[in-house]
């Protein structure tokens, strides 16, 4: 009797979480859609603001031009009022005047530039620099900056590499699916401030899975039989873990900070992720492979070594350890 209760209990349990799995990737994929059209909203109002910009820049144009022109004519009317003057001290006091407003105009454009350089130059900053601001700075704006830079580089050192690898090495360090490369060469994030883009996405953390054949594994089975999966959580635009299990191999983990030359550099919006169907899944799918490939271990010692870089996951499992 007992043990049909409990069997009744368990299979309503299961049901229970069936049900939410269900109504949770329900909500997902409309939010997934309803991010798409925010998307498409935007871009089309990127568009009409560029059209109002590249007006306005025309418009500016012609008003310099007219402006130049007019500061010509005010010049040379000058000149002239003080070849007349009678008194030579006054001509050469105005004279020095003139020549003091004539080039307070190219200052005042050049400070007005000066001042639209964004607000941190990290590009002469050592890599030691940064990874100390990441994994010690409370300052929001300052941190996001660095984790853009540093990001930035490994895209560089990642085409270079791309660029002068040998034909044989091709797909041995491939660090994400071809569909999400391809997809960040195709269409190019749009640039906006670093800052801003980590406040907008609120540290938001999320979890994918896509199919992943690696290219030299992909000619010994056409038929893809022996297909592999990617796993990868992002921290808000940058990514914390990733996972790659493949038939027949032991799982690969690798955390942020300890495995960046071989994890995904791309932010969220380059990889299209959010865009794909079905890719997206629940913390709870990940977190039980995760776990299943010995992950927290992996993190756990990464954390005590001092090479994770801090983030939502080894925050959470600190907590644990506590």
């Amino acid at each position: 009797m007992e043990k049909e209760r409990g069997r009744r209990e368990e299979e309503e349990k299961k049901r229970r979480q069936e049900e939410e799995d269900r109504r949770t990737k329900a909500e997902m994929e409309t939010n997934r859609k309803q991010e798409e059209e925010e998307r498409k909203k935007r871009k089309d109002e990127e568009k009409v603001s560029q059209a109002e910009l590249d007006a306005q820049l025309a418009l500016d144009r012609v008003e310099q031009a007219q402006c130049v022109v007019m500061v010509e004519q005010e010049r040379r009317d000058r000149e002239l009022a003080m070849r007349i003057a009678q008194s030579e001290a006054e001509l050469i006091t105005e004279e020095a005047q003139t020549d003091a407003s004539l080039r307070r105009g190219p200052q005042v454009l050049a400070t007005k530039a000066a001042a639209g350089v964004k607000k941190y130059d990290l590009s002469k900053w050592k890599y030691a620099e940064l990874r100390d601001v990441i994994n010690t700075s409370c300052d929001i704006e300052l941190l996001a900056a660095c984790r853009e830079e540093f990001h930035r580089r490994l895209k560089v050192y990642h085409a270079w590499k791309s660029k002068n690898k040998k034909r044989t090495d091709e797909g041995d360090n491939q660090r994400a699916p071809k569909c999400v490369t391809d997809y960040a060469e195709q269409n190019p994030a749009p640039v906006m401030a670093a800052a801003p883009q980590e406040v907008t996405m609120s540290r938001q953390q999320r979890y994918f899975r896509i199919p992943f054949i690696r290219p030299a594994d992909q000619y010994k089975d056409p038929q893809n039989k022996k297909k592999g999966w990617w796993y990868a959580h992002f921290d808000g635009p940058w990514i914390a873990r990733q996972m790659e299990l493949h038939p027949d191999k032991r799982p690969i983990v690798l955390v942020a900070g300890k495995d960046d030359m071989e994890m995904c550099e791309l932010s969220l919006e380059e990889t299209g992720l959010t865009r794909k169907r079905g890719a997206e899944i629940l913390p709870r799918q990940f977190e039980e492979i995760w776990e299943r490939c010995d992950g927290m271990q992996y993190l756990k010692s990464a954390i005590e070594s001092k090479q994770a870089r801090p983030t939502y996951a080894t925050a959470m499992l600190q907590n644990l350890l506590k």
